[in-house]
């Protein structure tokens, strides 16, 4: 019985169930059929509002949510399938009404629609209840490597860019260094080379985000936070600079690497302030107009410098640049002397070549014309765009006196020497009054040179001076001319046959006049502000009108290089105010009128044709600078000219005057002696020759010289040491004045150090004088047949810790540099070691002082 009952309800279960699941579905089937068209108006109401949204996103630039575009594609779906299930069903009760048998037909229709009615149903409440989002949109990170035009390609695919940019990689790749500097002068490239640094770490994968932000010379805190916030796809929610500070760090602080680069920096900046600590994984590129932001008050730990391009690689910039266009033969020329004109500076080349690209052959010789000749009031549109970027650098100097530096080094030719330099600006008045020395003075220029060096307004080109770019030359002259009222200068490559006239004479305070081949000068000028004239024409037998300096009453310096002046004219003599005057490669007559000038403070007669100083000079008490350099034909300087001078603190005789006379003749001496520089007790540069060492005076006082170059024997050729000169000795050794006072003095503290013909001795040191010879950059010994060892030592010492340079020749006798033991930082800085005919030297260094050679880089 109970399986029969078992039996009877399974029966029930599959076959009285599924009908009455059947016959609901059917049953239902209108109710089930409105309920969707109910969730599909629903479903279109919701998907409405999402779509509003992201219209409103896709307008501001920002990026829709995966999960977002992902519901969209349900909701499109999905209203598709229920309206066509909906219309199926209006169709089916179409059919219905017009046929009763239709009715019975339809009836399974009926049921699988109201099946899927409900389903969907379903569905369609899932998906509205996933519907409801927070936000449908981000700002997405912004793409800083998008700029790899033809253009910066062709910039940085140059050979010195390639360089640089493979240092800086290496150096991001470096886990040691988290923060690079790069500087150079304004349109060298900078910026562009750092578009390709973000191309090259985007391309090689080394971090995981970059971030590109240029700062400016008026920095904005916020808007660098908020420009590296974009570019990292991050929403402030705080209002406050240092809440933004804190949610940046914490977002440069995750997992991710981050390489943020913060170009065109004038002055330094806070990098905590704007929420960026350099680490490991957060490195930080910086690159600026200025090496001393970088390096001294932002704490670079590498630095890279780009410089102007060499000739080959700007020409092959600018042919690039300019296209189709040179390749026509009557314009390549031309385009070559251009390119020469733009000096190297990229801006300026690529500027200039793209304004000339497809001209007309006139059009290209104008142009060079423009660059050749500039006239500061009809600058062209072209040459503005290279000038401006040049111009902003000199307004953001920090003071006016380096501006006016820079406008003074411009009246000068491309190549500024220091000493040069040294004369204008003493006699300028361009120190303050808390200048009372030259020593001083020198100190103030070096540091205002060095400000406008890393500033890159000047280059650093040779040991003697430095060179100003053509182009930051050009600026200076314009903003001299036209901002300043101060300077009218005036250059010429040969053409200028006619003395300029210049409305503005009256009113300039510097007139520079460099080349030419005016044949005639005006007899008069009338210049009442003048206070720095400087002549340097082509043809020497110009003669100067004996009034021509009339009406320059204020003048403070005057430079007549190349002059021909049989005598000094007479108006020059009025000159009360001139504190410089430098008449260098002049050829002179009589200049004896000189003792006129109470005033002067700094005389030059560098390289010029003059056979005996004249007696009046004695007079020139106030005299501080007398350099002589290169004055061949001086044979005569009578006796207590150079003692009157008593405040003289710099004397340069090299290359010049060398009949001293021995002190003890007394009044029968023709010429002056060594004796008489013991009057200047304020000397603290002086270069002479001494060749015959009878003259030499025992006691010489030089305790207070910073810069010497003196040569003693008769077989020293002079090297020219104009600028900052280094200590220098030059000695054919005898050991009767070795041992005088003021040569142990000067040995001390030698840097450059040449001895000749050491008879009489085994060593050059017998014992090392552990004070002695620590300064000693170079060491050359020559022409000797007795010399045993260079040091003979009793103990153990560090010998010559900072030389660089040591040269051995003609030593035919020598068996050691050393008898006696070093100590292993020994010659740790040498660089050049050289050694000719030293036949019985069998080696130079043990080998472990040798290993601590680390920077040798030439030796034979």
């Amino acid at each position: 019985m109970e399986v029969v009952a078992a039996i009877a309800a399974t029966i029930v279960e599959y076959t009285i169930g599924p009908v009455g699941q059947w016959l609901c579905y059917s049953c239902r089937y209108g109710s089930n059929m409105e309920d969707l068209k109910n969730q599909v108006k629903s479903l279109q109401d919701a998907k409405s509002k999402v779509q509003h949204s992201i219209y409103a996103a896709i307008r501001n630039g920002e990026e829709i949510e995966d999960d977002v575009n992902t519901w969209l594609t349900k909701a499109s779906v999905i209203t598709e399938l229920a309206t066509r299930k909906i219309r199926e069903g209006e169709e089916e009760e179409v059919e219905t009404r017009s046929s009763n048998i239709g009715a019975c037909l339809n009836l399974k229709q009926r049921h699988q629609l109201s099946q899927e009615a409900k389903n969907i149903v379903g569905n369609i409440a899932e998906l509205l209840k996933n519907g409801t989002f927070n936000k449908v949109s981000y700002r997405p990170a912004l793409e800083v490597g998008m700029w790899a035009t033809t253009r910066y390609m062709d910039y940085v695919n140059l050979q010195s860019r390639m360089s640089i940019a493979k240092g800086i990689m290496e150096a991001l790749g470096d886990a040691n260094i988290n923060k690079i500097g790069v500087w150079g002068m304004a349109g060298v490239g900078k910026s562009t080379l750092m578009r390709e640094i973000v191309r090259k770490v985007n391309k090689e994968k080394l971090f995981d985000e970059v971030a590109m932000v240029i700062v400016s010379e008026s920095p904005d805190l916020r808007r660098i936070q908020g420009e590296i916030a974009d570019t990292l796809g991050l929403k402030f929610d705080q209002e406050t600079e240092k809440g933004r500070a804190s949610q940046l760090q914490r977002r440069l602080s995750k997992d991710k690497k981050i390489l943020v680069i913060l170009d065109d920096i004038w002055k330094p900046l806070d990098l905590v302030e704007i929420g960026i600590i350099p680490s490991e994984r957060c490195k930080i590129v910086l690159t600026s107009r200025n090496r001393d932001v970088l390096t001294c008050r932002m704490g670079t730990q590498k630095d890279f410098e780009i410089q102007t391009l060499l000739i080959e690689e700007a020409w092959d910039l600018f042919e690039k640049m300019a296209g189709e266009s040179v390749k026509d033969p009557n314009v390549r020329g031309i385009a070559t002397e251009i390119a020469k004109e733009c000096a190297g500076l990229p801006i300026a080349l690529v500027t200039v070549s793209n304004a000339l690209k497809n001209k007309i052959l006139g059009e290209w010789k104008d142009a060079l014309r423009q660059l050749r000749r500039l006239v500061p009031r009809h600058v062209t549109e072209m040459l503005k765009r290279v000038y401006s970027p040049i111009e902003l650098s000199y307004k953001k100097l920090e003071s006016q006196q380096l501006k006016s530096l820079v406008l003074l080094c411009a009246q000068l030719s491309p190549f500024v020497f220091y000493r040069d330099l040294l004369k204008y600006c003493y006699g300028y008045g361009f120190f303050h009054d808390g200048i009372d020395t030259l020593e001083e003075a020198r100190n103030m220029l070096d540091t205002l040179l060095g400000k406008l060096r890393d500033s890159c307004l000047i280059l650093e080109s040779f040991i003697h001076g430095f060179r100003m770019h053509d182009l930051v030359r050009d600026v200076a002259t314009i903003i001299a001319s036209e901002d300043h009222n101060m300077f009218v200068v005036i250059r010429d490559d040969g053409g200028l046959r006619t003395w300029p006239e210049v409305d503005s004479f009256k009113r300039c305070e510097a007139f520079s006049l460099l080349g030419g081949d005016i044949n005639q000068l005006p007899n008069e000028m009338e210049c009442p502000e003048l206070r720095f004239f400087h002549l340097c024409l082509e043809d020497r037998s110009l003669q100067i009108p004996d009034t021509f300096f009339q009406g320059m009453d204020k003048l403070n310096v005057l430079d007549l290089t190349k002059t021909q002046l049989p005598s000094l004219p007479s108006s020059l003599l009025l000159l009360r105010n001139l504190q410089t005057l430098c008449l260098d490669q002049c050829m002179l007559g009589d200049i004896s009128g000189i003792g006129k000038l109470k005033n002067l403070v700094i005389l030059s007669l560098l390289r010029s044709d003059i056979s005996k100083l004249p007696k009046e000079i004695a007079s020139l008490v106030h005299l501080r600078l007398l350099d002589l350099s290169n004055c061949s034909k001086l044979e005569m300087i009578l006796p207590n000219v150079i003692s009157s001078l008593v405040k003289l603190e710099e004397l340069y005789m090299g290359n010049s005057f060398v009949q001293w006379e021995d002190e003890g003749l007394n009044d029968e001496r023709k010429n002056a002696s060594l004796a008489e520089l013991n009057h200047l007790s304020k000397l603290t540069s002086l270069d002479i020759q001494i060749p015959n060492v009878n003259n030499l005076s025992k006691d010489l006082m030089f305790e207070k010289l910073e810069r010497y170059t003196i040569c003693i024997g008769d077989v020293w050729d002079w090297i020219d040491s104009t600028g900052r000169t280094s200590r220098r000795l030059k000695l054919k050794f005898n050991p009767s004045f070795q041992l005088q006072s003021w040569v142990k003095l000067l040995w001390k503290r030698v840097e450059d150090l040449r001895l000749d013909k050491l008879n009489g001795v085994e060593s050059v040191i017998p014992e090392m004088d552990r004070e002695g010879l620590q300064q000693l950059k170079h060491l050359h010994i020559e022409n000797n047949a007795e010399l045993k060892y260079i040091l003979n030592l009793r103990t153990p010492v560090i010998a010559f810790p900072t030389l660089e340079m040591f040269v051995l020749e003609n030593m035919i006798s020598l068996e050691e540099i050393c008898h006696g033991k070093l100590r292993l930082t020994s010659f740790k800085n040498l660089r050049v070691l050289k050694v000719i005919s030293c036949d019985k030297l069998k080696y130079v260094f043990s080998s472990s002082i040798a290993r601590a050679f680390h920077y040798l880089k030439n030796w034979r």
